[in-house]
């Protein structure tokens, strides 16, 4: 991701920017900006939203064209149908894949976001990699060592670390200096000094984010083998997802063919998506810090707002 790094840097100030003009904790924050996200987005949503509504008003016009060859199955009756189809299009000037393309779009988004929340010592308070290393190495790294001997459960981001700053305060880093200057072999690519690698994180401690809620620290990974509250979260990201899925699906254009043995497949497609997806999401929660899987939660909520409002705003024709 380093050829990103100015982009990610970029967002990741937004999101600094946000943490000192909203109040409370970081929540508030992730939600701010999944809000902003979706605002950014919206031109996007409003081609798919065109693009469903366009599809919705051929759809008895291609389903004439298959009832014209209905009971015939063989494969030349078949091209004729997906030509004639294809043919419809081209006159109204309509395009099956301008719907996918503002997905397309949207994937290097959200692989960008993603990096600046996992991410926030680098790119929202400007640590640099190489004193994020430094610091990782010196937690992890045995006490026998000259480390702290601490665990990160995610080797996903620094939104751990920062929960551990937080907890412990930066006195308890100062070991840092001195091991970093010992030249401990782990570090030998390290060309900042143990005082200077202090020193940035020194700096930022009155800026930390907050990622604590209720009591909770969500700034730290649930772990699947050690049951604790955290577990809501993961819990609660399925359940968001499942709904958010089966709740869009009702605002959004379902094209059928026609064949009730092809529609009846792709339905047990989409019931089969509408699980697997969110046990996917409640896998990904397990693997990366809980804020992450809060800021999933806000995004699939603030998404089928959204959707639903495009559906009132831009309705979907209906017909007998």
């Amino acid at each position: 991701m380093q050829i990103f790094d100015p982009i990610l840097s970029v967002i990741g100030q937004f999101l600094g920017w946000l943490d000192k003009i909203l109040p409370g904790n970081y929540m508030i924050v992730l939600f701010a900006f999944a809000l902003i996200y979706e605002i950014i987005l919206l031109p996007f949503s409003i081609i798919q939203q065109k693009n469903s509504i366009k599809q919705a008003k051929l759809r008895p016009k291609e389903q004439a064209i298959r009832k014209k060859y209905a009971g015939r199955n063989d494969q030349k009756t078949q091209m004729k149908v997906n030509e004639e189809i294809q043919e419809l299009y081209q006159r109204e000037k309509f395009n099956p894949m301008a719907g996918c393309l503002p997905m397309l779009l949207q994937l290097p988004i959200i692989m960008a976001l993603y990096q600046v929340v996992i991410n926030p010592l680098q790119y929202v308070l400007g640590v640099t990699p190489e004193a994020i290393t430094a610091m990782t190495t010196y937690i992890t790294t045995a006490v026998e060592e000259g480390g702290l001997g601490l665990a990160l459960n995610s080797q996903r981001g620094t939104i751990e670390m920062i929960s551990l700053l937080r907890e412990k305060g930066i006195e308890a880093f100062a070991g840092i200096v001195d091991y970093v200057n010992s030249g401990a072999l782990s570090l030998k690519d390290i060309t900042l000094s143990g005082e200077e690698v202090f020193g940035q994180f020194e700096a930022i401690m009155d800026n930390l984010p907050d990622f604590t809620v209720f009591g909770l620290n969500l700034g730290i990974t649930p772990t699947i083998t050690e049951p604790s509250w955290l577990w809501l979260v993961p819990v609660l990201t399925f359940v968001v997802y499942f709904a958010s899925m089966k709740i869009s699906r009702l605002f959004t254009y379902q094209p059928t063919t026609g064949n009730a043995e092809t529609d009846k497949q792709t339905g047990c497609s989409n019931k089969m998506m509408d699980v697997t997806m969110p046990l996917m999401s409640v896998w990904i929660s397990f693997i990366v810090p809980a804020a992450v899987g809060v800021y999933w939660i806000f995004k699939s909520i603030l998404g089928t707002v959204k959707q639903f409002i495009l559906s009132k705003a831009m309705p979907l024709p209906k017909f007998t």
